[in-house]
């Protein structure tokens, strides 16, 4: 009895299952405990790639810093409830930490590389947690800086939404509260250059719809749409956006002789289209 219960325990360790699945495999494997962990690797693996089709649109956006990296990572769940726990964010530092000795600058590039240790080694993982944790787990995107060659600082908030930022020259300080700066006002670029045409041209048929029903001379409208992109330019840039520490501050004029080189901001399932269903739909889909 000490011996099977002493299994039992060394099962859920290396596994992370529930007693009684752990219990199951054991009668299976005939009390072989490396053939219980082969057993039960491969029966939920199966479940894990059918979890994987799940949307998942929860989970964290996490800053992970060493003296060489900085890493700003997104990883997704199904809900908040697991995202909050200690086996998901023990998984989420646990994939940080095995990026951060990568040399890849983002998913894409991982995704595209011949590196097929690292992948195979992060879907492992992933795969044991998804059966651990019962949910759909995703690495949906990461940026990875060499802190050697770069000035770089990340924050986030609420493990919700994150910021990360490259300076010219060191300045912990002023990168901060750039970080702070661009989690609260999500900026659409850093100055006019860097906007989508594409956006402002949206912008501006707005501005010209509205202008159309007001009885002006053109000069006049011409110069109502240059003041509406004027504001709109200074609301969603970067360098020209009032500073949240002083709004009659901005940026431009804070960073004097520092330059930002580089900002990548992530919010927490954004983009991501989530699918609603009933409860008993998700009961239903849960036992398929």
């Amino acid at each position: 009895m000490a011996s099977e219960l002493e299994d039992l325990k060394k099962l859920r360790d290396i596994t992370g299952a529930g007693i009684l699945d752990c219990k199951k495999y054991l009668v299976r494997a005939s009390n072989n405990l490396d053939d219980a962990v082969k057993l039960m690797r491969s029966e939920e693996g199966i479940k894990a790639d059918k979890k994987s089709s799940r949307i998942a649109a929860e989970g964290v956006v996490f800053y992970y810093s060493t003296d060489e990296v900085a890493l700003l990572l997104e990883i997704n769940s199904e809900t908040d409830f697991v995202a909050k726990s200690d086996d998901f964010i023990n998984y989420v530092k646990q994939t940080a930490n095995m990026i951060s000795k990568s040399t890849f600058v983002d998913y894409d590039q991982l995704m595209s590389s011949d590196n097929e240790t690292l992948k195979n080694d992060l879907e492992e993982m992933r795969k044991n947690y998804v059966t651990k944790l019962g949910e759909n787990i995703q690495i949906r995107r990461f940026k990875l800086f060499d802190k050697k060659a770069n000035s770089v600082i990340g924050y986030t908030h609420n493990n919700k939404i994150g910021a990360l930022v490259v300076l010219k020259n060191p300045d912990e300080q002023l990168s901060k509260d750039i970080c702070m700066q661009i989690v609260a006002s999500n900026p659409l670029g850093l100055d006019e250059s860097s906007i989508d045409p594409k956006v402002l041209a949206s912008e501006k048929e707005v501005y010209m719809a509205e202008l159309e029903k007001i009885n002006k001379k053109d000069d006049i409208k011409r110069n109502i749409m240059e003041g509406k992109v004027k504001k709109f330019i200074s609301e969603n840039t970067l360098l020209n956006q009032p500073f949240i520490k002083d709004s009659s501050l901005t940026l431009k004029k804070i960073i004097k002789d520092n330059e930002i080189l580089h900002y990548t901001r992530y919010e927490l399932g954004e983009g991501i289209d989530k699918k609603k269903e009933d409860f008993a739909e998700e009961v239903y889909n849960q036992i398929k």
